[in-house]
C-alpha cells in the first residue's frame, strides 16, 4: 500500500512538472511572438529611412525578412494554438437492437 501511495505521489509531482513546464514554454514562447513585433517595427523603420541604393550591388531584402518572420509567427501561433478537428458529422442511430435469429422459430421470441 506504502509502494502505491509512494507511485502515485511521484506521478503527481512528474505531471506538475510537465504542466509547469508547458506553461513556461507558452510564456516564453508567448514573448518571443511580442519580440518579433517589435523586430518587424524596427525592419519597417529601417526600410522607410534606406537610402535609395539603386547604383549599389547589394541591399537589404526587407519583403523576405517580412516573409520570413511571418512564417516564423505563424508557426509558433499554429504550435500554441493547434486547430483543433471538427466535430465529426453525427450518424442517425439505428435505435432498433433486436435482431432474429435466423435459425429460431417466431413461437421463440419473448417480447
Amino acid at each position: 500500500m506504502k509502494t502505491t501511495s509512494y507511485s502515485l505521489l511521484i506521478a503527481c509531482l512528474v505531471s506538475l512538472g510537465a504542466s509547469a513546464q508547458g506553461a513556461r514554454e507558452r510564456s516564453d514562447l508567448a514573448l518571443v511572438q511580442r519580440q518579433f513585433t517589435a523586430i518587424e517595427q524596427f525592419a519597417e523603420r529601417a526600410e522607410n529611412s534606406a537610402d535609395d541604393t539603386a547604383g549599389t550591388r547589394y541591399r537589404f531584402d526587407y519583403p523576405r525578412l517580412a516573409v520570413d518572420l511571418k512564417r516564423v509567427r505563424e508557426g509558433i501561433q499554429q504550435y500554441l494554438s493547434p486547430s483543433r478537428a471538427q466535430p465529426a458529422d453525427l450518424v442517425e442511430l439505428a435505435a432498433q437492437y433486436r435482431d432474429v435469429s435466423p435459425h429460431s422459430s417466431p413461437s421463440n421470441e419473448h417480447d
